[in-house]
């Protein structure tokens, strides 16, 4: 559940209204969502989010309303054949269980305590179970990570057994499904990681950094632009950005505050913008740093920055420069995309040795040809 859905359940659930939560917990085979989909199903027949559409949805929709009359949970397994979406064309093959519970204002207490860590920033693990022989437990939750509980509508001792898989949660697993042994009973919990949302920091506000915000804002970034020209950085150019800044654009990186979660792209208008904004991040922490140019261009930055004292030639080996995957891009929405696909690599840390591997196969050497 991202940030603006939390929030907005916190609100429904203040303004009274009946709803049902809806997540995919397990699938196996071919489906239209994975682990961690999840819609709300309003009582009037609003649905926010969704669970892939189709009939899987649909089903989902019309038990979940089911459970608004009967106030019980429930956990559906769906599989997607000629049997089951032969109507609108829907078959994935695979098998899809969904879970499903009626909210209430005693629910509100927890999400909201949800929708504060999240606008924190602190990753947490929704740990929510889905099935147990208790039924008072179903659907009651806890939020945690590896070593502390946040709020929990749980046994304490339970929340201790879900302290490892917490962390694996956040780690490489993922939203996952498990099964844990407690109190001489199988209890099914499924467990769903909120990790804080990474800032795209762009400096430069033409035509590629446009395309390039919005396909960020897409895939999960929180946008900030920084430019110099006003008639560039506004907020008719880019609405998906959460900030835009008119500035001077060397001095308003300089004072950006770049963290480890933070992927700084440079796109500005010529070679002198370009130098001035790479060497005010170039002692950051930044996840991802990367710079747009021709071979000949970075060539020439990368040694005024070195003889000029500005960075070493090891640091601008981490420089992702030329910038994006090789895609063969010649449009700027082709190369707007190339740049996103590299950093969403970098994102999903099992991609980013092919992408390193990648990187240093078409970087630039300080003093020296291009390999």
């Amino acid at each position: 559940m991202n940030l603006d859905r939390c929030t907005q359940l916190v609100q429904l659930l203040n303004a009274g209204e009946q709803l049902a939560f809806g997540a995919v917990v397990e699938t196996r085979g071919s489906t239209p969502q994975k682990p961690g989909a999840e819609a709300l199903f309003l009582r009037d027949g609003r649905i926010v989010g969704t669970l892939g559409g189709g009939c899987l949805e649909a089903e989902s929709r019309r038990r979940a309303l089911q459970t608004l009359d009967t106030g019980e949970p429930t956990l559906l397994e769906l599989r997607l054949d000629e049997d089951f979406g032969w109507d609108d064309g829907l078959l994935c093959g695979g098998t899809a269980r969904v879970f499903l519970q009626p909210l209430g204002a005693g629910a509100l207490a927890l999400f909201q305590r949800l929708a504060e860590l999240r606008a924190e920033k602190v990753p947490v693990v929704a740990a929510t179970v889905v099935q147990a022989d208790r039924t008072e437990w179903l659907g009651r939750r806890c939020l945690l990570d590896g070593e502390q509980v946040f709020a929990t509508e749980l046994p304490a001792d339970l929340c201790q057994c879900l302290h490892r898989n917490a962390e694996a949660a956040l780690g490489h697993e993922g939203a996952h499904l498990q099964s844990l042994e407690f109190e001489a009973q199988t209890v099914e919990v499924f467990l769903n990681p909120h990790v804080p949302r990474c800032t795209l920091l762009i400096a430069g506000a033409g035509h590629i950094g446009q395309a390039l915000a919005h396909l960020a804002a897409l895939t999960g970034f929180d946008v900030t632009v920084i430019d110099d020209r006003a008639e560039f950085a506004n907020r008719a150019r880019f609405p998906d950005a959460r900030d835009v800044v008119v500035d001077d654009i060397e001095s308003a990186v300089a004072r950006y505050p770049i963290d480890e979660e933070t992927y700084v792209v440079i796109v500005t208008r010529g070679h002198r913008h370009d130098a001035v904004a790479l060497r005010a991040c170039l002692d950051s922490p930044a996840r991802y740093l990367g710079m747009i140019g021709s071979r000949r261009k970075i060539r020439l930055i990368f040694e005024q920055l070195v003889e000029g004292g500005h960075a070493t030639s090891e640091r601008l080996t981490e420089v992702h420069t030329p910038l994006g995957l090789d895609l063969g891009a010649v449009t700027v929405e082709e190369i707007a995309v190339s740049i996103i696909a590299e950093m969403i690599a970098v994102r999903r840390k099992g991609s980013a040795d092919s992408v390193e591997a990648m990187r240093v196969s078409r970087g630039v050497t300080v003093g020296g040809e291009g390999r």
